[in-house]
């Protein structure tokens, strides 16, 4: 019963495994009960690429090809049901071969084989990789540039080194060039299996090597067909060559790897010497852990910590002195060599002095997400000052790219010669391995690319080897970075992240993204065990029912009241609950790609709360108000999509209706940025030319400011006593602003250059819009109020005398001082023309002046109350009254 478990979880995981990995399952029993499980050669198949052992699926059994077969020991059933989809079965004729795999033949075929546990993608896995008449043979005239069908070929043009490992050869590495899918397609495989091709002839390449190693004598024969020579010889070229001529093919290819290793951490496949002897290229995470039964007969090197500087020497390789210092240095992208030893080390070169270095290390956390101290990779831009950035990480104002350093380790792995795209804002870009460039693909803007390991001291190494283990058996796999001190078996923990650490500017990153003027008071990660095993599982179910192929997955925002923090993080989402602002696309729980659009769902405390969280957003649809849950595919009642959006184009607001799609990773505080030590804010705000206005919740976006008092005299406060700031502004270049600018827009359309603030009209601005509070200096309060004025002659002799007076845009202090002249001047007159209308009314024969015969009219008096009386006026914006 083990072994058809065993063999059904391999069939499970594309027809191959890890045999460490069977083991750390822990659902087999121990290790040596596995290990003879797996010698079973009719059954399983063991391989070691890369100096690990492979566990590969074997069957005997068949497709019979005769559809009137009176019985055999083959399956009756057809190739293309098998492959997912038979146009014939739903003809009127129907198809020729079977569609039951549960018929009495098959059935007893299965059960004889120990096979009726399998499933049908399980089966067609197995079958794939054993059946050599399904799928079109390697051409291997083609790997010897010697193919004369050219394009009529009917055998696979694809790279046989490829499928062992990274391969930067001119010929085909991808299934999906015209004539591998071609051929591919000749024998009837649907587009939805392509995917699984590389791994189905791997399996089939270490299947074939490992029959041929049983059956050593049969390989000279091949030389027998036809014209294609002696190719048996090329079995023996490996071993039985000149041994000089080997010896010193081995030592160019040992060099080569060596510097391959000093960034990927390993090689490909093991190098073997002379004496059939492995290059060691990798260090043992057995050992680092606890010890290898192994010993010496390892094929890792044993080393105390994840990494190991050496230096070729004639005898072979030598650790270098100083090994932890090396590795700071290299972990640090700024520093290309280091010097703590007597020579340097340069990294770009991989040599120590004259001789060659190489650095080796665990393997990458990404391959092995549960084991402790493996390598985790951080990837690095360069921008134009000469600094370093990591992926999806805001800095300088920047907008965060839509890749991590995550994302760009899984594409780098599986394949270093290739290339992946990526979008930061408005941009497209391409960063290429083989050449470790990234390109803006619209102005070809080039930048240099450093992938570079996180510093892990010894100490640190101590810390985590000191930690108790991840828990019993049969339990899903938890994240590498989790504190596995803090893991109850049920509840959640709240473990805070370091300012500092690459897993908080990545929640940073996405966070300012989209919301600027507030301050991150904290970022905790939720642990939650059984949260997290619920939502592997839905993971892992929802990639079954796709296929095997891998689920859409995001990291989207939920804001909430505080008061459901503890609820979430304990049991999960539930829009029953937490989700009562609103169901425009469906009943289910709310998220969004946007922070901006989730904070204006926050409790309205001066520190709100917002969850980061993973979501299964799968295949979805546009959503309805009335929906409970997504709404079918097909129109049946079995195929559903698995959320729902606001727009299918360009999805922003996910609506999720099953809260195992759903893990909240990050609970995120904030508050809004202090504003008691800058001018952050203006009383005069106008909303068509940045953020929203002082009224809005996004006042902060943009500091607006006027050249004439008059506009801001509008927004000023209902008080008799009003308040007005002259600031010093530096404007610098400017253009029109628009009401969805979060900061100024890019000169030339590239991440580099912008235009230092925004007006309402570049040939005669008079608003002005600043994003940076740097840019500003509150220099004079203004206090003024509103007089009263005595009569209609006065207002009608202030009207026709009033001059407006215009300051000099380089003289602005003879201004000032002409401006407080003009105003003794005009009072002195104000009294004069009172003192004469009393002298009038005191002359009059007691003629008494009827109510209205003069207007009231209200004057605006500045009140002037300076700062620093001292200092002189010089700004580039000023208050002017009209």
């Amino acid at each position: 019963m083990t072994e058809s478990a065993i063999l059904k979880f391999i069939c499970a995981n594309r027809g191959s495994i890890n045999s460490d990995e069977l083991v750390l399952s822990g659902c087999f029993g121990s290790s040596q009960t596995v290990s003879e499980i797996i010698a079973n050669r009719d059954k399983f198949a063991c391989w070691s690429p890369g100096g690990e052992q492979q566990v590969v699926a074997k069957t005997t059994i068949r497709i019979c090809k005769n559809n009137s077969c009176p019985g055999c020991g083959n399956l009756h059933l057809c190739k293309k049901f098998l492959f997912g989809f038979c146009p014939f079965g739903t003809t009127r004729r129907g198809c020729r071969f079977s569609h039951d795999v549960d018929s009495i033949h098959n059935a007893g075929v299965l059960r004889d084989h120990d096979l009726e546990n399998l499933d049908l993608p399980e089966l067609c896995t197995l079958l794939l990789q054993n059946d050599q008449s399904l799928l079109p043979p390697i051409c291997y005239d083609y790997n010897n540039d010697r193919c004369q069908d050219g394009e009529s070929c009917t055998r696979l043009h694809i790279c046989q080194r490829y499928l062992r490992g990274p391969c930067s050869c001119p010929r085909a590495h991808d299934f999906y060039e015209p004539h591998p899918q071609q051929a591919l397609r000749g024998r009837g495989v649907p587009d939805q299996l392509m995917l699984s091709m590389k791994s189905v002839y791997t399996n089939k390449e270490a299947l074939k090597g490992c029959e041929n190693r049983g059956n050593p004598g049969n390989r000279g024969n091949r030389g027998n067909r036809g014209n294609r020579g002696n190719r048996g010889n090329r079995g023996n070229r490996r071993n039985r060559g000149n041994p000089q001529q080997q010896q010193r093919r081995g030592s160019d290819n040992l060099a080569d790897d060596s510097d391959a290793s000093s960034d990927n951490g390993a090689s490909g496949w093991p190098m073997e010497t002379s004496d059939g002897g492995r290059e060691k290229s990798e260090i043992c995470m057995y050992f680092i852990k606890d010890s290898c039964k192994h010993g010496d007969r390892c094929f890792k090197v044993h080393s105390k910590l994840p990494y190991r500087w050496e230096m070729k020497q004639a005898v072979g390789w030598t650790v270098l002195p100083n090994n932890e210092d090396i590795e700071k240095d290299y972990c640090d992208p700024d520093k290309t060599s280091s010097n703590c030893c007597i020579l340097p080390v340069c990294f770009d070169t991989m040599t120590y002095g004259l001789n060659k270095a190489r650095r080796l290390s665990t393997v990458s956390s990404i391959l092995q997400p549960t084991f402790i101290l493996t390598t985790e990779w951080a990837w690095y831009w360069e921008d134009e000052f000469g600094s370093w950035n990591l992926y999806a990480t805001a800095s300088g104002g920047r907008t965060t790219a839509n890749i991590t350093s995550a994302d760009l380790e899984k594409a780098f792995l599986n394949d270093d010669q290739g290339a992946v795209e990526f979008r930061a804002g408005s941009q497209s870009y391409t960063i290429s391995f083989q050449d470790m460039i990234q390109t803006n693909k619209q102005y070809g803007t080039k930048r240099l690319v450093r992938r570079r390991p996180v510093f892990v001291s010894s100490a640190d190494v101590q810390t985590q080897k000191a930690r108790k283990p991840l828990g019993p058996p049969g339990f899903k796999a938890l994240p590498g970075h989790w504190d596995k001190t803090l893991i109850p078996d049920t509840g959640y923990k709240r473990v805070g992240l370091q300012s500092s650490s690459v897993e908080y500017k990545e929640v940073e990153g996405l966070f300012c993204n989209t919301m600027r003027g507030f301050d991150i008071v904290q970022i905790d990660r939720i642990q939650n065990k059984s949260l997290w095993e619920v939502y592997q599982w839905q993971k892992d179910k929802m990639q079954k029912s796709n296929r095997g192929q891998n689920v859409a997955e995001k990291k989207l925002f939920h804001g909430t009241d505080s008061k459901y923090v503890d609820a979430i993080c304990f049991n999960n989402f539930d829009w029953r609950i937490c989700g009562t602002h609103g169901t425009a696309f469906g009943k289910g729980s709310y998220f969004a790609r946007d922070a901006k659009y989730s904070h204006s769902y926050t409790c309205q405390s001066s520190v709100k709360s917002m969850f980061v969280s993973r979501v299964l957003v799968g295949d979805f649809t546009r959503g309805s108000s009335d929906y409970l849950r997504p709404p079918s595919k097909d129109g049946g009642d079995t195929l559903f999509y698995d959320s729902c959006v606001d727009d299918v184009g360009n999805p922003s607001i996910f609506v999720v209706f099953e809260k195992h799609q759903i893990y909240p990773e990050y609970l995120l505080q904030y508050k809004e940025e202090d504003l008691s030590d800058a001018f952050d804010t203006y009383y005069g705000a106008a909303s068509n030319y940045g953020a929203a206005s002082n009224n809005s919740a996004a006042a902060y976006f943009g500091s607006y400011f006027a050249r004439d008092a008059k506009y801001s005299h509008s927004y000023t406060c209902q008080s008799s006593v009003k308040s007005m700031f002259v600031s010093r502004v530096l404007v610098g270049d400017f253009t029109r602003g628009s009401s969805d600018y979060l900061r100024p827009p890019s000169k030339d359309g590239g991440d580099t250059l912008f235009y230092d603030s925004c007006v309402d009209d570049v040939g005669n601005p008079s608003i002005f819009v600043v994003f940076e509070k740097h840019q500003i200096y509150p220099e004079y309060l203004l206090q003024y109020k509103n007089e009263l004025k005595e009569t209609a002659e006065e207002a009608e002799y202030e009207e026709e005398s009033d001059e407006k007076l215009t300051p000099d845009d380089t003289i602005v202090s003879s201004y000032n001082t002409a401006k407080r002249i003009r105003m003794d001047q005009r009072k002195a007159e104000k009294q004069a023309l009172k003192a004469a209308r009393e002298a009038r009314s005191s002359s009059a024969s007691g003629s008494q002046q009827m109510p209205g015969s003069e207007t009231e009219d209200l004057s605006l008096q500045l009140e002037i109350s300076y700062l620093a009386a001292s200092r002189r006026v010089s700004c580039n914006l000023y208050n002017h009254l009209a």
